[in-house]
């Protein structure tokens, strides 16, 4: 049933002395003075409200004041305002490591690190005003950070955050969160970027446009049986950047060990991995070019374990255009999702940057001068 709010204010008005016959107020009529003071009285003193939000102001500047003590180098930390300034994109990284970076020396604008372990129960909420204020307050002109959100096979979670300005030579690109661990079993990754303004201005990775992973096998499986009619689309559909920077070291091992030679040396390339180091490919000992020690056997009598490098399966006539298909392979486009992680590392030069590699007399996906394939190959 509903009450007219001239019944509802007869009623209260009337409801003071039961004695008293009821005031009949109309809709336009003020509320009485005394009533209307009770109600106000009622509500600046109410003791609960007061005390929930004391309670909640107390915790949160508790927990800064903890926060401020576990990172002692950050000084105190920035407020809510400041965080606010920052934009995230999700499902977003960025790269800043590969020949291109060491051909400058450095990785040129890229900030320090600041990581938090899992057991320090930190939550993402309280990890972007950790960031936030390291590069506002210690980063020098920093714009951007990227942080990796991990979270473990025990659910439990930790940070990392990479920092970055508008002189960082660094490239984003795409992911699929969350992404698989190389690494870690069982952990994944979230990936994200912060950064001031309304539009992140990094340029895009394009990278090297080829297969990666064992997207790889079928194309040059059929590079080796072209005629296959299964391959015949596959073969109508492989890039210039295929041709131009895998083709070579197919053929050269083809020519130098044959078809079982392709595939052993391609196997073990594809199981010895590698990273934006380019000591993974071009160094003395990379994975290409050393070859394992002499086989131990164990106690039980069986061979030792693989050692994880190809040396004695890769013909070493083949290095130069060998270690070209691997800079392609690391620096392809980014793959990262949660089965597989390929590609994104700096090995030929970005669009928007200086030509770091050609002006320094390399070329993309090249190992540099310095780097390049040793004396003692023949």
């Amino acid at each position: 049933m509903k009450v007219s709010r001239s019944a509802f204010i007869a009623l209260l008005a009337g409801s003071t002395n039961a004695h008293q016959a009821p005031r009949v107020l109309s809709d336009e009529a003020p509320i009485p003075a005394e009533f209307s003071f009770s109600i106000q009285r009622i509500e600046s003193n109410d003791p609960l409200a007061k005390s929930s939000k004391t309670s909640k102001s107390s915790k949160a500047e508790n927990r800064v004041k903890e926060l401020e003590e576990m990172f002692p180098c950050l000084g105190p930390l920035v407020n809510q305002t400041v965080v606010d300034n920052y934009a995230e994109k999700d499902s977003t990284s960025i790269q800043n490591q590969g020949l291109i970076s060491e051909v400058i020396g450095k990785e040129a604008g890229a900030g320090t690190t600041l990581r938090v372990k899992y057991e320090q129960g930190i939550t993402k909420s309280e990890m972007i005003k950790l960031c936030v204020t390291k590069c506002e307050e210690v980063e020098e002109d920093c714009t951007t950070f990227l942080m990796r959100e991990g979270t473990n096979s025990q659910g439990e979670t930790d940070f990392r955050c990479r920092f970055y300005n508008d002189d960082s030579i660094a490239a984003q690109f795409d992911v699929k969160n969350p992404v698989k661990s190389l690494s870690e079993r069982g952990t994944l990754f979230n990936y994200s970027v912060f950064h001031k303004g309304d539009e992140l201005l990094l340029p895009a990775h394009k990278g090297c446009d080829v297969p990666v992973g064992k997207a790889l096998r079928t194309p040059i499986e059929c590079l080796l049986t072209p005629s296959s009619t299964e391959c015949q689309p596959v073969i109508a559909n492989l890039t210039m950047d295929f041709y131009y920077y895998i083709v070579p070291a197919v053929q050269c091992v083809l020519g130098k060990t044959g078809e079982a030679g392709v595939n052993n040396c391609l196997t073990c390339l594809a199981e010895a991995g590698g990273n934006c180091a380019t000591d993974s490919f071009c160094g003395e000992d990379s994975a290409i070019t050393k070859k394992c020690p002499v086989a131990t056997c164990t106690l039980d009598g069986q061979n030792g374990q693989e050692c994880g490098t190809c040396g004695d399966k890769c013909p070493s006539q083949c290095l130069a255009e060998i270690q070209t298909a691997m800079l392609c392979q690391a620096g392809a486009k980014a793959v990262f999702n949660e089965e597989e992680q390929f590609g994104s590392c700096l090995h030929a030069d970005v669009d928007g940057f200086a030509n770091y590699l050609a002006d320094g007399g390399n070329g993309d996906y090249k190992c540099l001068n310095e780097t390049a394939v040793p004396n003692w190959v023949v």
